[in-house]
Formats: structure tokens, C-alpha cells, sequence
């Protein structure tokens, strides 16, 4: 089944269920957590901007809205990221944390600072791409609901995220354009296989028919 389909049977699965669907939303919420903390953690203080700052911000304020709808959703116990109360928590964590390295490993003969900056760059402008289009998706399978408006806030944010980052990329690394598509390619491989990792969690997940 082609990605955008697996992703859209996910969703409607997830959609259709209200502690699934919290803990869709908890997931979502400690990717921006884990982004938040990595742009912080990456980058050397005497390096970052107003730019880079608000970035990390507004990645904290996503993974504190979207909190706050799962516990809106799925109650108290939501407040945490318990493995439990997440969908494939490790398998999303693991996705971003390869995606990080893969691009880290790439640029490995840049000295620190330079690296950190380019790694940056690369690992933002592939996990904006990703999130706009799960997100829009997302937003789509709503409908008119509430949560719905909610989402489209975030789009708008992730938009700017991407637009900023595609003026800065260029600057980053002049061979942008042709070693773009490999770390493309990774992305790709990376998503597929966290998908297929979702997909079978949310079968499990499914209550069997009685014998």
C-alpha cells in the first residue's frame, strides 16, 4: 500500500476511537518536544539567534497544545509521556533520531559549529515537509470538527517553519540542490518504516472478534 494511503487508513483508524486518538495526539506532541529539545541541545549558545530561538520556542508551544488536546480527549493521564499512553513512541523517536544522524554523518567533515548549523537546517526542512503534509492529511480527516481549527493553526506555523528554512538552507550548504534528493531518499526510508510500525501497532490495537 502506497504511504499516503497506509497514512490515511492509520488516521482513520486512529480518528474512530477516542484513547487512540490521544494517544495519536500525545505522539505528536513529544515530536515536537523531541524537536524542541534537540535544536536547544544542538546548537552552541554563542550561535543561536532570534531566529533559531523562536524556532525552538514554537516547537515547545506545539508539544504544549497538542498535550493539551490529548488530555482534553483522553483525560489526566495524558499529561505524560508514558510509553503507553503514546503510539509507537520509541519507533517516532527512533525515526527522528536516525533521520538526525544520518544527516550528521553526511556533513561529518565540518568542523562543529559549521555542522551543527547545517545539520540543522537539513533535519528541519525534512521533518517540516513530512509534518505539513501528516498534518494536512490529519486536518482533512477531521472534517469540520473543532480540532480541526486547531490543526490549521499548526499548518500555518509549519509553513513558516519551512519557508524560513528554505531561505536559510541555501546559505547553509551551497551543494543544496544536489545532495538534497539523498537525504530525501533517507527521510523516505525512514517514514516507511515507521508507518509500517504504526500500522501493525494500530491492528494490534484492534479489539478481536469473539469466537
Amino acid at each position: 500500500m502506497p504511504a499516503a494511503d497506509s497514512l490515511e487508513a492509520a488516521i482513520a483508524v486512529v480518528t474512530a476511537e477516542p484513547r487512540l486518538h490521544a494517544r495519536w495526539l500525545n505522539t505528536f506532541s513529544y515530536l515536537e518536544y523531541v524537536g524542541f529539545r534537540k535544536i536547544v541541545k544542538s546548537q552552541r549558545a554563542e550561535t543561536v539567534d532570534s531566529e533559531l530561538l523562536t524556532h525552538a520556542l514554537e516547537e515547545g508551544r506545539h508539544a504544549l497544545g497538542l498535550k493539551k488536546l490529548a488530555v482534553k480527549l483522553g483525560g489526566e493521564e495524558f499529561e505524560a509521556y508514558a510509553p503507553e499512553l503514546l503510539l509507537c513512541g520509541d519507533e517516532a523517536e527512533a525515526y527522528f533520531q536516525n533521520l538526525d544522524a544520518g544527516c550528521d554523518a553526511l556533513f561529518a567533515h565540518l568542523p562543529d559549529a559549521q555542522r551543527a548549523k547545517v545539520v540543522y537546517c537539513y533535519v528541519t526542512w525534512l521533518i517540516e515537509r513530512r509534518a505539513l503534509d501528516v498534518y494536512g492529511r490529519y486536518k482533512v480527516a477531521l472534517g469540520t470538527s473543532p480540532l480541526a481549527s486547531r490543526i490549521a493553526g499548526l499548518l500555518m506555523e509549519e509553513e513558516k517553519h519551512l519557508a524560513d528554512i528554505n531561505r536559510e538552507i541555501a546559505k547553509a550548504d551551497p551543494e543544496f540542490q544536489t545532495r538534497a534528493p539523498e537525504l530525501e531518499a533517507l527521510e523516505k526510508r525512514l517514514y516507511e518504516t515507521f508507518l509500517g510500525q504504526l500500522s501493525a501497532e494500530l491492528q494490534a490495537s484492534r479489539p478481536r472478534a469473539s469466537a
